[in-house]
């Protein structure tokens, strides 16, 4: 799945930054950025944005306060992510590397917020478990998770999916403890069809860090 996105990319066929910043959608993910923020004070603290595109929710949360690392394979997406923040004029550090390798490509703990807008649900579930080791490795004892993502299902090119309980599996020692149909009203209609969730996850205190 990750091999198309740079042809995608290319072809500037890439509707999923349309339907993130679509505003129903966008009004659903600011309540729920919103939810993180309640119990903190400015800033916030970090942020990881993983597979972050052309930065726009990166954007979004330095512009709110926290402190954002956005992580994205395809270069052709970083360079715009860069080049995005930069116009705007707020601090977002960008980074080219594979989720599944988070450590190699050069990022430290601690992170205490970690959103993913449907990248962890296109991978398959053995990479998904090396990315919930490495963002384990990565995140504060305290951290939260916010996943978006379709309910399970072959679609040929397109992401699978990933269940609740495939996060589970992905994500030994955290909790998932909130899960919301996500708000794709005025989307396309494939984009409505596919079953979006916004998944939370939650750190198990019990739980040893990576």
């Amino acid at each position: 799945m990750t091999r198309i996105y740079p042809l995608l990319y290319r072809l500037g066929f890439t509707p999923w930054e349309y339907a993130g910043s679509h505003p129903p959608a966008a009004r659903h993910i600011t309540r729920l950025i919103e939810r993180e923020e309640q119990q903190r004070q400015p800033p916030f603290g970090r942020a990881l944005d993983l597979g972050c595109g052309r930065g726009h929710w990166a954007i979004v949360l330095a512009q709110r306060g926290w402190e954002v690392t956005g992580v994205d394979l395809v270069s052709r997406a970083v360079r715009a992510a860069r080049a995005n923040a930069a116009k705007v004029g707020v601090p977002v550090s960008i980074i080219q590397g594979d989720i599944t390798a988070l450590r190699a490509a050069g990022l430290e703990p601690e992170f205490q917020f970690i959103w993913d807008f449907g990248t962890i649900h296109g991978l398959s579930q053995a990479q998904r478990r090396v990315a919930g080791r490495e963002v384990s490795a990565l995140a504060s004892a305290d951290a939260s998770i916010l996943i978006l993502a379709w309910t399970p299902a072959h679609r040929g090119p397109l992401p699978r999916g990933a269940s609740q309980q495939d996060l589970e599996d992905a994500f030994a020692g955290w909790n998932v403890d909130d899960v919301q149909p996500f708000d794709a009203t005025g989307l396309p209609r494939p984009l409505r069809n596919v079953g979006p969730c916004m998944y939370r996850l939650r750190r198990n205190s019990a739980s040893p860090q990576s």
